[in-house]
Parts: structure tokens; sequence; C-alpha cells
């Protein structure tokens, strides 16, 4: 047995449903720290043996052998990747026995292997939905006894690789479904898997985002886990595997080298155009006929906001503009929860759910559509949070105290610190340039720096919505892009969708994807900016 077998042997596997067979004489095998793609179309068998190396007992082979090799400890049962054979066990010290595994014939061992054994199934999400996303993450690393001391910083890496530090407070039920999906993956990671099994592993996400979740599984191979992935994504598998083993109605078409097997694949089947990263998503903010009047002394009854119904995307950066008094403001402190609405509604997408806000500020009582889950209203106020036109950085403090003050939620100070730095990069300053503000003072900053920290202000409060009313004011022109960038980098790096409140049309122009023309509280005009 020399360190040249594989860590997994699949040997001439069968496997009948009813009478169907859905693996056909089916032999591949995977290296230690190496990975392998499943390609085919629907109902090709991917998904069947997925569930067989899992170790699901209704996807026992009818026929064939699966066989892991592996460091076993003889004392304790905890089981290590064959390279560590000799090594002492992490939990009791004893040397570790290479070992040879009849998957399916020897089910105490098999018990054993599993726990090494991690699966991420497409749409499927095993998450505590009431707990954070950073709580979540943080149990998985104690079900492994990972060092208490060190489990913060490893769900901090874990989480930026997954692209989720922007989410650590958030309630995994309130994520959208590629969220959850992240998060699975991170716990699954945190778990130290042998073999990592993933089905569809970025078939709900961005093709930008993907391509960092694929880093994170890349990066994971190189530390020794070996991985098995499916998906009817060509390009996933191409950029995922070295190996790719083709498989159609449960018969091997071709294996070999990924980009050979690919190749070949979209020749005979077509190519599956890789989606364009779009940075807009679906429906976020649902006005529908809203109105806000009241009455003043001078000028009667004022319909600040007369009927306006507007739909407002997620990762959009939407434009409200108008003059001084048109309704701006009073939408944006509806929207923000701070004002009731006089008819009419104002509904907020957390996660799945609708939730309408309407008219919150007036009775404290909030309405969930779609989910009647308790609490639900209160976790949703913390998704929203504005940049009122008056604002100012706390005097005699630190940028970092500045930060770290309005978080809102306890976290320990030394992930308070590496938060305020991932913030500070999600507006545009480098690493270098983030750690060398910390300690400076409102007063030693330019005023494009400045405004930079008050929206970072704001983004620390992690919300899935950031309203910035007139947030360039006086500004000069290079300070102006300095901030539209800014806006723009928050965007992309952090999932943040923006409504900006402005009477700036060149800045609006600059930074905005649509925007809604206001006069007299009603929507005169509605523009898409990126036809433009």
């Amino acid at each position: 047995m020399g360190e040249k077998e594989p860590f997994l042997e699949i040997r001439d596997i069968c496997k009948e449903f009813d009478g169907k067979e859905v693996l056909k004489n089916v032999s591949v095998n995977v290296e230690e720290g190496k990975s392998l793609g499943l390609l085919g179309k629907s109902g090709s068998g991917k998904s069947a043996l997925l569930h067989m190396l899992r170790g699901t007992e209704e996807y026992a082979p009818t026929s064939g052998e699966i066989i892991f090799r592996v460091a076993m400890c003889p004392s304790c049962g905890w089981v290590g990747m064959p390279s560590k054979a000799g090594e002492a066990c992490i939990k009791c010290g004893t040397e570790l026995e290479l070992k040879e595994i009849n998957y399916w014939q020897d089910n105490e061992a098999r018990k054993k292997v599993r726990k090494s054994v991690a699966i991420m199934l497409q749409r499927t999400f095993g998450l505590y939905g009431d707990d954070t996303v950073m709580y979540n993450v943080l149990q998985a690393l104690e079900s492994r006894k990972y060092p208490k001391d060190k489990r913060f910083r490893r769900a901090y890496d874990l989480l930026k690789a997954v692209k989720m530090i922007h989410r650590i407070t958030f309630p995994a039920s309130d994520l959208s479904g590629g969220e959850k999906q992240r998060v699975v993956l991170a716990r699954q990671l945190a778990l130290d898997p042998m073999l990592l099994l993933a089905d569809e592993p970025t078939g709900t996400l961005d093709y930008e985002t993907a391509k960092l979740v694929h880093k994170a599984l890349i990066d994971s191979t190189k530390e020794g886990m070996a991985m098995v992935v499916t998906s009817h994504w060509p390009y996933v598998i191409d950029e995922l595997t070295e190996k790719t083993l083709w498989l159609d109605h449960g018969e091997m078409v071709k294996y070999g080298d990924s980009k050979e097997v690919v190749e070949e694949f979209e020749k005979q089947v077509g190519t599956l155009e890789r989606e364009e990263y779009k940075k807009i998503g679906e429906p976020k903010i649902s006005i529908e006929h809203c109105k806000k009047y009241y009455y003043s002394v001078w000028r009667g009854m004022v319909k600040a906001v007369d009927d306006v119904s507007l739909t407002i995307n997620e990762n959009e950066i939407f434009g409200l503009l108008g003059v001084s008094g048109s309704g701006k403001t009073s939408l944006a402190r509806i929207i923000t929860q701070i004002d009731p609405v006089t008819g009419g509604s104002v509904k907020i997408r957390a996660g799945e759910k609708w939730i309408d806000v309407s008219r919150v500020a007036e009775t404290g009582v909030w309405i969930a559509w779609s989910a009647t889950t308790p609490g639900v209203g209160e976790q949703a106020a913390t998704h929203v949070a504005m940049l009122h036109q008056e604002y100012s950085l706390y005097p005699e403090k630190t940028v970092l105290e500045n930060l770290t003050s309005c978080i809102g939620v306890k976290v320990p100070e030394e992930l308070a610190r590496i938060k305020v730095k991932f913030i500070l990069e999600g507006v545009g300053f480098s690493e270098e340039e983030a750690e060398e503000i910390l300690p400076k003072e409102h007063t030693q900053l330019s005023a494009g720096e400045r405004q930079r920290i008050v929206i970072a202000q704001v983004l620390m409060k992690e919300p899935a919505i950031a309203i910035l009313d007139e947030p360039t004011g006086t500004m000069d022109p290079i300070t102006k892009r300095y901030v539209a960038d800014s806006i723009r980098v928050a965007r992309e790096n952090l999932g943040i969708t923006f409504l900006i409140v402005s009477h700036d049309t060149d800045f609006v122009d600059m930074v905005c994807d649509r925007v809604a023309h206001m006069q007299n509280g009603k929507i005169t005009k509605l523009e898409d900016l990126r036809a433009a």
C-alpha cells in the first residue's frame, strides 16, 4: 500500500432504484487534497453517487465497492487523511494507523469516516435560523472542539472567504438563498472535513461571488481536503477540479483532465453560457400608494408624499432627486421607520419574507407578510440605516472609536477591530490606509476621508439597505468622485442596497443605477441611468 494509492477508490459501482439502474459500473479514484468533478445533465447519476459517498443508507451500492484509505486512531477512532498515519492523534495522542476501509461493508468504520465527510446539498440550508451568521459558524467550530481562543479569528477567515463578513450579526433566517448557501459552506469548512461533497455549490450565486467561493474551495483542497463537485455548469467544473467524470444515464462517458472533459462535453451537449454578473437582484423595497400628509399652521394641508409607488431592487443604487421640500427626505424617513405613513404601504424584503414597515413609527407593531415568526420585525429594524443630512463624527475620538461605538451589537474587541478594517476597505481604503487611519482623530482627516468614515459608520450596522440623505452637501467635485467610488465599492464588496437622497444631479448621474424625480410629493419621472 504505497503513498500513491488513492485516498478514495470507487470500484465498479452499480446502483438500482425500483429496478432502474441509475449508476452502471462506475470506477474512479480521488487522491488526497485533489478534486473530482461530476459533470452531466439532470438525471445522469451525479447526486446518487454523491449520496453514496456520504454514506446515506438508501444509497448503498447494489454492487461494487467504495474504499477509503485513512489514518485512524486505534484508541478513540478519530479519522484523518492517510498522510497523517504515524502522527499522534489530535484527540488522545495515540499513534494513528493507516487503514483501508471498505465503506459499505464495515458499518462501524463507515460511521467514523462519515464524521469527516461534509456535504453541501443544493438549496438545502441546515442553519440555526434565529441565531446570527457568526454564531452559526462558531457553533460548527465548537462542535469539532476547535481551540476556544482561536474560534473568532477562524470564523472571521471562513466568512471572509465566502464573502459574508458584512452579515455577521444578521439572523440566518433573514438571509437570501445565496447568502444562506455561503454560510452553509463556511460551516462545512469549519468542520475541517477530509472530504467535501458539493452539489452545485455556487448554483444560486452571481458570477463574481461564485468566483470568490470557488477560491475558498480551492484553497481548502490546498490544505489537504479532497473534494467531489457536481454541477451542470461546465465552467464551474473547469475552475474547481483537476479531474472530471462525465456521466450520462448513470454510465461513464469520459474521465480525465477537467479541461479536456469539459471541452468534449460542450462540443456534444452544447455550451451552457455562464451567467454574467448582475449587480441588481430581486425587489427589495416595495412602495405602494404611499402618502404622508400633515397640517401646518402656515401652509395648511401639506402632502409631503402624495401617492408614491416605487420598487427598489436588491443591490441597486437608487436615487431620489428633487429640490428642497419635494418629499425626498419624508419618503426616506418612512422607509427607515422613523415616520409613519398616512396611507398606502412600504414593505421591505428580509431574506424571503416581506415585512410591512409603513406604520412601525406610529404603532410599534410589525407585520410580517408570508411569515408568522415572532420577533421578525424587531430583527428587520436593523436592516435599514440612514445617514442624515446633519451628521458629525465624535470629537476627540479616533476613527476606530468612532466606528466601534456605533456597531449597536456587542462583539469582542478583536472582532470589532477586524470588522472596522473590513468596512474601511469596503468604502475604498486600502489595507495599509485602513490600518494607518484607525488611530487618527477626525481633525486629521481630509473632507473626502471624513465622508467615507461617516458612510462606514452606517455600514458598520450591517444594513441591508443604506439611505444616504444629501451625502455630498457642498463638496468639491474631486471629493464627490471619491464618495461616489466608495458607494459603488461598498455595494460590490458588501452587497448593500443604497437609496441616495439628493438635489445634486451630477452626483446622482455619477453613482446611481436608476433615479426617481420628485416634485410636490409625487414621482414625476423615473430614469434608468444604466441604459444611458
